[in-house]
């Protein structure tokens, strides 16, 4: 309505029709507004009128009517009007009106909602369960009608989206909307309906819903941030995918409206950080490693790439977000390190090669010589026993290179059945000399004795390998002095373990029975329980950079493992620490050392005229190997230390040779090749190849008939004459 300073419209209506009257027309001045309450109903101003010309004479009567019928045709153009400004709204908006009588149960529609359904003013239907079940997806159509019967029941707001069949056009999704009109019982005698095609929008949803179930199901994290202000506090998140969540342990929502320095800590980069700030300052993108920080402390490394964007809808060009694509590289890291330490360990490895395969010669000539010589002074018993330390410290030398070639892979593990008893004291007595004066060590400590010896079925290097690598982290555990001991013992276990106090690590569950164990006891810094729950684990260490690679537990663990055992560890920080190492016990005698140097001739077994060929690179060696044979009943022995010149050789003697004994590793020519050309010239039947390097010989197939035999360097004269016996017996002769 016009506000109180304007005159009402009954007394502008009355002015108007008392100038009509007195022969000046003139228009009420309300039809000079068009707002929506500023003119009166049609109907009031006709009560009006009728009112105002009561008493009035003819002439009054007939230019009043005159002056009606002009406002009246305001009117009708008002309504044309209104008509062609609602079209344009439904144009404008896309969006057809429809109206429901409740009383008449008649529905009508406007132009632009039959077009939408494919009607034309003379197909219109009027019964809106015809058009639900004619145009509504059969899918949606209980949905549907439900609906709108409560809007006209009840009086509901109506809201529905749902895919109609176009008669032209196939299947489009259209939304509606309705409000129910009551009368003053409150009776709903209308219903008013918009409707507009949403085929667009549903379209776009299925697109962004694709979108986000493909972000929610990958790996990575992906990150949109604002892209400003690059400085503290930072650039403020707008989304994360589901992966940030299961990454992080933060929420959505507890991300968002925060900045991605929210996952940095103590030892994120600072150099990371500045190079990412440069990159934001630049507008780069950048990719780069760093550590981040899961909502519960732990920190996690990352590869992090950042991108700058600019939205479809900015027509300026100017970067408006960032995406961050954050991978979680933890394990891939480890996994590099892991192999950056195999390889420096192979570079180890082809270096111990080379070292073990030289020494295993001077270990051969020490042992053999040494062996032999074992004869010539058995009348002293002063020289016997200093010769037997000789050979007892070429026995160790040999152990040592063992240890070596399985600590670098070069050699699998050979189980025996073994003393643990000496072999822990054999370690024991070796490593007090790599131990400071400022720990005290105990001698060996036996536990629960039963009068037998104590025997596992182990590879004696590892054991030894392993038992050092105990009494050295506890070394190192006391770094200003201690008390250091180690322990034998025998226990019977249970499939409860109920019977252990202490923190039981294995990689298989262990087997009921009897143990004998081994324990490093020191009384060091000792370790919380974190740090007893990683010891085990590849390239853990709490050593200083440079002091431990992290790999001497992980070796424990998996040559006990291996060994069908367990191991326990007790410790508890400033209180020392003792880890023990559990072996099945098992019955039997213990591998029995080599000790005779006696050589017992073959000549029963060799041919009247016997000759063999010596090729070893090795001079002593080779004059040791020449002796011996020459003791065995070789009638003539040849030697050569160049590989190239064996077949040569071999064939101005014009004979066949009674044997061929050579090294695998020579120069020129390797021994296996050596093998392979005079076995296949009939130069030679019998062949026994040595080498100083476990491995495959590489040897092509042989003819029927050749018989060869190996030997591992170093060796004793005893072992040398076993496979040359095996060599000269009959063909199924019991060894």
């Amino acid at each position: 309505m016009s506000n109180s300073s304007e005159p009402s419209y009954e007394t502008a209506y009355a002015e108007a029709l008392e100038a009509a009257l007195a022969g000046q027309p003139a228009l009420p001045s309300f039809f000079e507004s068009w707002e929506a309450d500023a003119w009166p109903p049609a109907a009031d101003l006709i009560r009006l009128h009728t009112r105002l010309l009561q008493g009035r004479d003819d002439v009054a009567q007939e230019r009043a009517a005159s002056f009606l019928a002009e406002v009246l045709a305001q009117y009708d153009a008002r309504y044309a009007v209104l008509r062609e400004d609602f079209a344009s709204l439904e144009r404008l908006t896309s969006v057809g009106t429809w109206k429901y009588d409740v009383r008449q149960q008649r529905l009508s529609g406007s132009d632009r909602a039959l077009a939408d359904l494919g009607m034309s003013r003379e197909e219109v239907l009027t019964d809106p369960k015809q058009v639900i079940a004619h145009f509504v997806h059969p899918d949606d159509r209980e949905r549907v009608a439900a609906a709108y019967a409560r809007t006209v029941a009840e009086g509901a707001e109506l809201f529905q989206e749902f895919r109609l069949l176009h008669p032209t056009q196939g299947v489009r999704h259209r939304q509606c909307r309705g409000e129910a009109r009551r009368d003053a019982a409150g009776q709903v005698t209308q219903v008013f309906m918009i409707s507009r095609d949403v085929t667009g929008d549903a379209a776009y949803r299925e697109h962004i819903q694709l979108l986000e179930a493909v972000l929610d199901n990958i790996h990575d994290v992906v990150l949109v941030t604002e892209a400003e202000p690059i400085d503290p506090p930072g650039p403020r998140i707008l989304y994360v995918n589901r992966a940030f969540e299961q990454m992080t342990g933060y929420t959505a929502l507890e991300a968002i409206g925060q900045t991605p320095r929210m996952l940095q800590g103590p030892e994120t980069s600072a150099e990371a950080r500045a190079r990412i700030r440069q990159a934001l300052q630049n507008w780069q993108p950048i990719t780069i490693e760093l550590i981040n920080y899961r909502n519960d402390g732990r920190p996690f490394w990352v590869e992090l790439a950042i991108v700058p964007i600019v939205p479809i809808a900015d027509t300026t060009g100017h970067y408006t977000h960032w995406v961050a694509v954050q991978r979680d590289v933890t394990e891939r890291r480890r996994v590099e390190a892991q192999q950056r330490q195999r390889s420096r360990l192979e570079s180890v490895g082809q270096l111990s090669a080379g070292i073990a395969h030289n020494f295993n010669n001077l270990l051969a000539i020490i042992e053999g010589y040494g062996e032999m010589l074992r004869r010539d002074v058995a009348h002293s018993p002063q020289l016997l026993r200093r010769l037997e330390s000789i050979l007892r410290a070429g026995r160790r030398g040999s152990e040592l290179v063992q240890e070596l070639m399985v600590f670098s892979r070069q050699r699998d593990g050979q189980p025996q059945i073994l003393d643990v008893c000496r072999a822990a004291q054999e370690v024991l007595d070796m490593a007090r000399r790599l131990l400071p004066a400022e720990i005290e060590v105990d001698d060996l400590s036996l536990a629960s004795l039963t009068g037998e010896s104590l025997l596992a079925h182990l590879d004696a290097s590892r054991f030894s390998q392993a038992l050092l690598n105990l009494i050295l982290n506890a070394r190192d555990a006391m770094p200003t002095g201690g008390h250091l001991t180690v322990t034998v013992g025998q226990q019977t276990v249970t499939n409860a373990l109920t019977q252990l106090t202490a923190r039981v690590v294995y990689a298989h569950p262990p087997e009921p029975g009897d143990y004998v164990f081994v324990k490093v006891s020191d009384t060091g810094v000792g370790m919380d329980a974190e740090t007893q729950q990683r010891i085990f684990e590849p390239f853990f260490t709490t050593k200083d950079v440079g002091r431990g690679t992290g790999l001497g537990l992980a070796t424990v663990y998996g040559f006990v493992g291996e060994s069908r055992g367990f191991i326990t560890v007790d410790s508890a920080p400033r209180k020392g620490t003792t880890i023990g190492l559990f072996f099945p016990l098992v019955q039997g005698t213990p591998a029995a050392e080599e000790v005779s140097g006696e050589v017992k001739p073959l000549l029963a077994l060799l041919p009247a005229d016997a000759t063999v060929l010596v090729v070893e690179d090795e001079a002593e060696l080779c004059e040791l190997l020449s002796e011996t044979l020459s003791e065995m009943g070789f009638k003539t022995v040849h030697h050569v230390q160049d590989g190239a010149e064996a077949v040569p050789l071999a064939e101005r003697l014009g004979l066949t040779l009674a044997l061929v004994v050579t090294d695998r590793s020579l120069p020129h020519v390797t021994g296996t090749r050596i093998i392979a050309e005079l076995a296949n010239r009939r130069l030679c039947e019998r062949f026994l190849l040595i080498s100083g390097l476990p491995g495959a010989d590489d040897l092509p197939e042989l003819p029927p008939g050749i018989r060869l035999e190996r030997l591992q360097k170093p060796f004793s004269v005893r072992q040398l004459l076993r496979v040359v016996q095996a060599l000269f017996r009959p063909t199924g002769a019991p060894s």
